[in-house]
């Protein structure tokens, strides 16, 4: 039986990956604009934006910077501004200084997002078309509504900052829910189409068994970094050398894959590529609800736990395997037009 690599493994094949370039840009100097005018909940807003969870963390936590703000006669925020939330009340009565603070942000070429606060006028929330906002994303939350902040208004902030995620989750602990959940989905999906891509060329049965080894190897390296990004998204301390041997213990030595080893999926041809793409995204996905936990709280999930997030996330990678398949069948037999 091979020996299995474990996520201590995996960081030690990010050798070419510089992960120093990856701590400077989450640790980067930036700050949130929040620009309005007097009585909009601009407070509100960054209050809510600056609260993340009562539980404690298991690592120092690095000082969050706090977002700024602005009113709509000062000065147009530049700089390190990674994102300016320009705030619209209900009254109409600063609409036309909004507008003109509006295009200030984007002859400065910063990204915002206009947010109508609607405090209590609707459940729904949700992107407003609005003519005049050509430019930025519109959406409407009502600013003391946690939920439908971090449903709407965190998706819209993260589309608006690509690649920035991470930096924007360590400064603003609002959005670090959604952050982690995005860098699990995105790794499931890396992995699983990884998986599809390798699985599609064992064809050779004395040529699996090392094909699967290797490909675990890959998947590890993936998940390591994953979980490294995790880290910085919940604010733990970038000195990676002190993150990752407690992140190591939090999923234990190898146990996702000598789970796998031991159900034999995807090392024998004839189980099929759809069990080994699920196999791929069920250990990823556990892999970075592990982290997630223990970033959040300091819960280590117990083997119990472990084992029964695995089994349900089985279940989603089928899922998922499945319309990686059809997808990739589509690109390669595309449906003639009528």
């Amino acid at each position: 039986m091979p020996k299995w690599p474990d996520l201590a493994a995996g960081f030690k094949l990010l050798r070419e990956v510089d992960l120093n370039a990856i701590r400077r840009q989450a640790e980067s100097p930036s700050h949130l604009a929040v620009m309005g005018g007097r009585g909009t909940g601009k407070s509100t807003l960054i209050n809510q934006l600056l609260t993340g969870s009562q539980q404690q963390s298991p690592g120092p936590v690095l000082p969050v910077l706090p977002a700024r703000e602005y009113g709509l006669d000062g000065e147009t925020p530049v700089g390190t501004c990674t994102l300016a939330l320009l705030v619209i009340g209900t009254s109409g009565d600063d609409d036309a200084r909004a507008q003109q603070a509006f295009r200030h942000l984007l002859r400065d070429r910063v990204t915002v997002i206009v947010c109508y606060n609607q405090r209590g006028q609707t459940q729904d929330g949700g992107i407003v078309p609005v003519e005049g906002w050509q430019g930025a994303e519109t959406v409407a939350v009502d600013f003391n509504d946690r939920e439908m902040l971090t449903r709407v208004l965190a998706p819209a902030m993260l589309r608006a900052c690509p690649g920035r995620e991470v930096q924007l989750a360590r400064n603003l602990p609002m959005l670090r829910q959604a952050v982690c959940r995005k860098l699990i989905d995105d790794t499931c999906m890396v992995n699983s189409t990884y998986s599809l891509a390798t699985g599609l060329a064992e064809i050779n049965v004395f040529l699996d068994l090392p094909l699967n080894v290797a490909d675990i190897v890959i998947l590890t390296k993936n998940q390591a970094l994953m979980a490294y990004k995790i880290s910085l998204a919940m604010g733990l301390t970038g000195d990676w050398k002190e993150t990752i041997p407690k992140m190591t213990a939090v999923v234990g030595s190898a146990f996702l894959w000598r789970q796998v080893a031991r159900l034999l999926v995807g090392l024998i041809p004839a189980y099929g590529i759809v069990p080994k793409i699920a196999v791929a995204y069920a250990g990823t996905y556990t892999v970075g609800q592990a982290i997630y936990q223990w970033c959040a709280n300091g819960e280590k999930l117990r083997t119990e736990h472990l084992r029964s997030l695995y089994l349900s996330a089985l279940k989603r990678g089928r899922e998922t395997a499945l319309a990686v398949i059809a997808r990739r069948k589509a690109l390669r037999h595309p449906q003639p037009r009528p």
